[in-house]
């Protein structure tokens, strides 16, 4: 069955490269608008925007398992809430799924590019990296927004999930800095047939999950 792989906020094939080796060249990335070397569009970044994209690669392919890393996961059930058809199943590794005005404010001062190259140059180096040197900035403005608009309305909750019609796997790792155990279980308790794991030391980046206990967790769910 195939696999289609989604990279988060800020996120970027660059930082999958490892990932992507293992799990094999029948692996299918999807690069957002915006992010990488994908091209941008003119509209405001949403996670319905998103979504839409991914719907136009499904429709293309023939109902692939889909793991979604942190935003990736999110616009995937997003997706699958309205065209379940497309997808067999979810996989999400490090998803928000609490958004508030206050916590996307929290999020958002962390997105200053200014302050990025000055505190954490290496991070303002890693970002150019993924995106460009002409670009990355406003990456981190055009992420900042879709995050505050989550925060007033968040695009997912924990009612919605009842109507789910696919497999969800949740995963979150017990040292994850962005998300909580707690807002993982409530989604996953709210989920028919849902599955949940916890990943010990394991922290939010992607970079940070050792690719060899990642690639088979992948390929252990359905």
């Amino acid at each position: 069955m195939s696999l289609v792989v989604l990279h988060g906020a800020l996120g970027s094939k660059h930082q999958f490269e490892p990932l992507l080796a293992a799990l094999g060249p029948s692996t299918i990335f999807v690069e957002f608008h915006g992010h990488g070397t994908t091209a941008d569009v003119e509209e405001p970044w949403s996670i319905d925007l998103f979504a839409r994209q991914l719907e136009q690669v499904l429709e293309k392919m023939d109902r692939p398992r889909i793991f979604g890393y942190s935003m990736g996961g999110y616009v995937a059930i997003a997706l699958a809430l309205s065209r379940p058809d497309l997808m067999s199943s979810i996989i999400t590794l490090g998803t928000k799924f609490e958004w508030s005005p206050e916590g996307s404010a929290c999020e958002v001062k962390k997105l200053d590019a200014a302050t990025i190259e000055a505190k954490v140059p290496a991070y303002a180096a890693d970002l150019q990296r993924r995106h460009g040197a002409d670009r990355w900035e406003e990456v981190l403005e055009k992420t900042a927004a879709l995050m505050m608009d989550l925060g007033t309305k968040p695009v997912l909750t924990p009612v919605m999930m009842a109507n789910i019609e696919i497999p969800i796997h949740y995963g979150i790792g017990d040292r994850d800095e962005m998300v909580s155990i707690e807002e993982t279980k409530h989604m996953y308790r709210s989920t028919p047939g849902a599955t949940f794991a916890v990943f010990p030391s394991r922290r939010h980046p992607i970079e940070k999950a050792p690719v060899p206990q990642l690639v088979a967790h992948i390929e252990s769910v359905r």
